[in-house]
């Protein structure tokens, strides 16, 4: 593991990520995104600290920029590549169906197409998601039926499902990781468990789509970072891997309430609850074991611990967060 390349740098968990990689290899690590570098609250590895001589940014579209991209990647050599960048975003892709396969797909076949030739790369995480296998039941496997049921799964899925063809075709060193959902601290703030806790000390009411009762598992995010690193050392290719905590499935409901309960505030008075859902699955839940068998890997932080974390990570950045925008912006 000499340089590893990471598209979408400036999402939550890519930059998780390479904090993580930066921290525990001597790789040289190249972030590359559509955006400028966020602020540094939104980036661990350069919150509070300085950046580091083994990193490098560079700002490129997936979509606007891809020969430009292509062409710093044949001068890099990259031996490992790990894709973060997506639209992500499930309700909006209702609206923009052609922007999220646009990325989800479309770039991921150009540039899965460029790279299957590449003799210097070894191995290309590509960052799935449990959504492709539609409303499941509990702890399903690596090999369960895709069933997407919005256009963000579908986009998602086209693009794996290509990755899996170079993989048969030319063995192309393609690697999936299926995370449910990631949280904690330096979180895009229109997420669920950020969004609860700047709304509560606000005073605002927050909305519960579906009222609520949609089930999910919650992972932390620096679980998930070493899962990714893992997985570049110890996988296979071909093989996909679950990633998801011990702790069951909870409603989001339950999540909103547990934030009100340790920030002191009454779940009734402080939440609305809404009837659609936007065609949101009403359940998904995933076996890990896999992941903890084959990559040597288990999670460690719990749900009520990260949640502690993120609440602090708000207080203590109160005068920054307060001046930012929470609600998702859509960008083309």
């Amino acid at each position: 593991m000499k340089k590893v390349l990471v598209l979408g740098s400036n999402s939550f968990t890519g930059s998780h990520f390479i904090n993580h990689a930066l921290e525990n290899t001597d790789a040289e690590v190249i972030g590359i995104s559509r955006s400028d570098e966020y602020d540094s609250i939104f980036l661990p590895y350069l919150y509070k600290k300085e950046k580091s001589n083994k990193f490098k940014f560079k700002k490129l579209d997936i979509n606007k920029n891809l020969e430009d991209l292509l062409r710093i990647i044949d001068e890099e050599n990259p031996d490992l590549i790990v894709n973060y960048a997506a639209q992500g975003e499930v309700r909006n892709s209702w609206k923009y169906p052609d922007q999220w396969f646009q990325t989800n797909c479309v770039a991921v076949v150009k540039l899965g197409d460029f790279l299957k030739d590449k003799k210097y790369l070894k191995k290309y995480v590509h960052i799935s998601t449990p959504e492709i296998y539609g409303n499941t039941g509990k702890n399903i496997k690596e090999n369960f039926n895709f069933n997407p049921s919005t256009p963000y799964a579908a986009s998602k899925l086209a693009g794996e499902l290509f990755l899996n063809n170079l993989f048969k075709k030319y063995d192309f060193p393609l690697v999936a990781t299926r995370s449910v959902n990631v949280f904690g601290k330096h979180q895009q703030l229109y997420r669920i468990i950020p969004k609860t806790i700047i709304y509560l000390k606000m005073g605002k009411k927050i909305e519960l789509h579906g009222r609520g009762q949609a089930i999910r598992s919650f992972i932390h995010v620096r679980d998930v970072a070493e899962a990714t690193l893992k997985a570049i050392q110890n996988s296979n290719i071909g093989e996909a891997y679950h990633l998801s905590p011990d702790e069951e499935g909870v409603s989001m409901g339950s999540i909103v309430k547990k934030i009100c309960d340790k920030m002191d505030c009454n779940f009734e008075q402080s939440t609305l609850l809404i009837e659609e859902n936007f065609g949101q699955d009403a359940v998904y839940s995933l076996d890990s074991s896999k992941a903890k068998k084959e990559l040597n890997w288990k999670p460690k932080i719990t749900l009520d611990e990260g949640i502690d974390e993120t609440i602090n990570w708000i207080e203590e950045n109160w005068n920054i967060i307060k001046t930012k925008d929470i609600n998702y912006v859509h960008k083309e």
